[in-house]
């Protein structure tokens, strides 16, 4: 009996332990689904008590009620264009620059490599005004092309914080070895760093576009014109013609999280491995 007490602890442990993980996670996964569910659900359900969380049978009338009013498929793919530009030109920028930080020694690194996260820090409506006289001075005000250097800069930090930690990984004897070969330094980046670095690329991607998708302080001031709205503040625009229609409020919301939420079953080994190993070492 005393040989199999610990053993049965343990289990009591791990149980308990799941037991509270399905718990907080029911919390966080609920609106979620009631969001979902309530954009499908027939108007009398929505308001009808007791609850019931999904519907007798499927209504997609919110979602044509979208389609007729507004051109949905605009703005998804001005904030698909927004993320994946966001996406290919912070990396590319935060690759090179997280390469020079992880192989070379200088004076005050330490500092720099803190520097960069504090600015990732800072909230981005401290920066509207600025961001906002210096789009309309370069002649980047509500346009795309304005949007996806804007959202590429902002990334960039976030994408460099993440990077170093993976180039750091990586065995400099590597680079060694290529250098006696006769390797350049770009040479080295594309045929050796690249390939090893494609985790830590992809899970800065994901952080990245997710990001850049939910972002709505910056561009509900920057885009004026509907064609350039992003999907977050077309939303906006969308459940404000009608805030008491409940079913078209959560069609809307549907439309923001089914790209998200996407991204996070496809990918999310990355998105793990982004958080357990992305983070910076001295």
């Amino acid at each position: 009996m005393a040989r199999s007490r610990p053993p049965l602890r343990r289990f009591t442990r791990m149980g308990s332990r799941h037991l509270v993980a399905i718990f907080a996670s029911l919390i966080f996964v609920y609106p979620v689904l009631w969001i979902l569910m309530a954009a499908i659900k027939p108007d009398v359900e929505i308001y009808r008590m007791p609850l019931q969380l999904f519907p007798s049978r499927p209504d997609f009338a919110g979602f044509q009620m979208i389609l007729q009013r507004w051109p949905l498929f605009t703005f998804l793919a001005n904030s698909l264009l927004y993320s994946f530009g966001a996406v290919i030109l912070s990396l590319a920028f935060a690759l090179f620059a997280a390469y020079g930080l992880s192989r070379n020694e200088f004076a005050g690194k330490q500092f720099t490599l803190i520097l960069i996260l504090v600015v990732q820090m800072i909230p981005a409506l401290v920066t509207v005004v600025p961001i906002y006289l210096l789009m309309r001075m370069m002649g980047l005000y509500d346009s795309r092309l304005g949007m996806v250097v804007l959202y590429s800069t902002m990334r960039i930090p976030w994408g460099v914080w993440i990077m170093v930690g993976f180039l750091n990984q990586i065995p400099r004897a590597l680079d060694e070895a290529a250098t006696i070969d006769g390797c350049s330094q770009l040479g080295i980046l594309r045929r050796i760093i690249f390939p090893l670095a494609l985790p830590g690329l992809a899970s800065a991607a994901i952080f990245t576009f997710v990001g850049t998708w939910n972002e709505f302080a910056i561009a509900s001031i920057i885009l004026r014109s509907t064609s350039n709205l992003s999907l977050p503040v077309a939303t906006m625009t969308m459940i404000a013609a009608d805030p008491n229609d409940w079913r078209l409020v959560a069609a809307t919301a549907s439309v923001n999280l089914l790209p998200v939420l996407a991204v996070f079953a496809l990918l999310q080994r990355h998105i793990v491995a982004g958080l357990t190993r992305g983070a910076l070492k001295g």
